[in-house]
């Protein structure tokens, strides 16, 4: 009970950050649409949004927590060691990304004409938010020190807090004339909204903290003591990361496509929606549970609930691709033409949703038993496959091909790890728990059809836009929502009992 307690809190508070961060987004189109300043912003601000978006969520519980877990009366000495080391690493890497910036944005964006102002505006936006990265790594390791002492609440509440810093600034911009701003004085304001964002969630998450968990006053034993953690963040990173560094790619795919870049990062804000709610229960609560006595049932649990939320939310973005952008995000600079590009990466980006949401579960069980070196092999074979998958779709598919490669990506990796887990004996899903997988699965298929039918009754009231548009569309919504539940509990994806209980929690 304490656990699902947990659970709920984080995935309540991750949800409300999703949806302040989607309404930054929707601001951020609304003023710039999927032009020059949206792209290189994009570009730009890449790094310290993902630094921001995933450290915010516990991705440094599995490199943290076990290093304080035994440390008794040494705990203070060696958290503060651990945030002295986690602090020059930021401080190291953000020099370096600060000079080699130009190369960052030729990597992440080849399709960037060279000295062209795409180019020239990321490189400055980078440079300018580059300080946000220290500050959102140590907001990570103060997240995971407050977890540590069972304080879930204030750092779940953490990143959407600095969503709210973000919104203050846009509106500041819109205040200010965003439409009558030249490129670079748009994306200094920006940049500086990545640091604010950064700034608040390192504020909050450093209240967090009980007072006594660390000193900094330590000693070269405790500096030597402290670094497994350091040594043990690249593969945790690296694994809470895949689903950004997929982003990565495929936006470096879309970008030889004006406005493709743009339009890439608003449909996978969209599909993150969902996701981060898994992911931030599985880092931040989940991990812990599953090294615990239960933890392979605990896991086909998990994976039970992963999958129960990702299914319909892929086939209902999927199905519903462009109404929902139209209605979202149509207004102002974000015009038609947008809205479709953005539309076609959504529809086949959806269908990574289970895939990914799967990945997470399995990411946590491998950590939980020791086996972070199979997460990075199976991330690292999956990325050039999807890179490969990407480039190569990009041109006859457009925006769909960029998505494909994001697809490609989680399908390798998510069977490099069921075969992995399979072999080690850790992977165990009961007879009724594959039965209510399929029922889920039933369920999913019978809900995209009745939204499907419906969205073809109401082609003219969606079309139409506006409050017509948003209302028929919150009608499709309640609609799959009601299909769902009534298929699964059909189906036997979801068990009267269980359903009953999980509502009264």
């Amino acid at each position: 009970m304490a656990l699902l307690r947990h659970a709920s809190t984080v995935a309540l508070l991750t949800l409300a950050s999703r949806v302040l961060g989607f309404a930054r987004d929707a601001g951020v189109a609304a003023l710039f649409g999927t032009g020059v300043v949206a792209d290189a912003s994009v570009a730009g601000l890449a790094l310290p949004q993902i630094a921001r978006r995933l450290l915010g969520e516990g991705a440094l519980n599995a490199a943290v927590l076990p290093g304080l877990a035994p440390a008794g009366d040494e705990r203070p000495a060696r958290a503060g060691a651990a945030l002295i080391l986690f602090a020059l690493a930021a401080l190291a890497l953000s020099a370096a990304l600060f000079v080699l910036m130009p190369q960052m944005v030729a990597l992440l964006a080849p399709g960037f004409p060279d000295e062209g102002p795409r180019a020239a505006g990321a490189v400055l936006a980078g440079r300018l938010s580059v300080v946000a990265i220290p500050l959102a790594l140590l907001a990570g390791v103060l997240a995971a020190f407050a977890n540590a002492a069972g304080r879930f609440a204030r750092p779940a509440m953490a990143p959407a807090a600095a969503n709210v810093a973000v919104l203050a600034l846009l509106l500041m911009l819109w205040l200010a004339g965003a439409h009558a701003m030249n490129v670079e004085a748009a994306l200094a304001w920006l940049a500086a909204g990545a640091v604010a964002g950064a700034l608040t969630q390192f504020t909050l998450n450093l209240l967090a903290v009980p007072r006594g968990f660390f000193r900094l006053r330590v000693g070269g034993a405790d500096l030597k003591a402290a670094l497994p953690m350091l040594a043990a963040a690249a593969p945790t990173l690296f694994a809470a990361a895949l689903p950004q560094l997929r982003f990565l790619i495929a936006a470096a795919a879309a970008s030889g496509m004006a406005g493709g870049v743009a339009a890439l990062f608003y449909a996978t804000r969209l599909v993150e929606l969902p996701l981060g709610l898994i992911g931030a229960s599985a880092g931040a609560v989940l991990l812990p549970a599953l090294a615990a006595k239960g933890g392979e049932k605990l896991g086909a649990g998990g994976i039970e609930a992963a999958l129960a939320l990702s299914l319909p939310a892929a086939l209902g973005l999927a199905v519903l691709a462009h109404p929902i952008v139209v209605v979202l995000f149509q207004r102002g600079a974000f015009d038609p033409a947008a809205s479709e590009l953005t539309a076609a990466a959504l529809a086949l980006l959806a269908l990574t949703l289970p895939v990914q949401a799967l990945e997470k579960i399995l990411i946590a069980i491998a950590f939980a038993n020791g086996l972070g070196r199979l997460v990075g092999l199976a991330g690292l074979a999956a990325l050039p496959a999807g890179a490969a998958a990407g480039f190569l779709a990009v041109a006859p598919l457009g925006m769909a091909g960029a998505a494909l490669g994001v697809l490609v990506s989680s399908l390798i990796t998510v069977a490099g790890l069921l075969v992995g887990l399979s072999r080690r004996g850790l992977l165990a899903v009961p007879a009724a728990s594959r039965r209510r997988l399929a029922g889920l699965g039933l369920a999913a298929l019978a809900m995209a059809l009745a939204v499907g039918l419906g969205q073809s009754a109401a082609q003219g009231l969606l079309a139409a836009g506006g409050l017509a548009g948003a209302g028929t569309l919150a009608g499709l919504v309640v609609l799959g929502i009601g299909v769902y539940a009534g298929a699964a509990r059909a189906f036997g994806g979801i068990a009267p009992a269980a359903l009953r209980a999980g509502l009264r929690r």
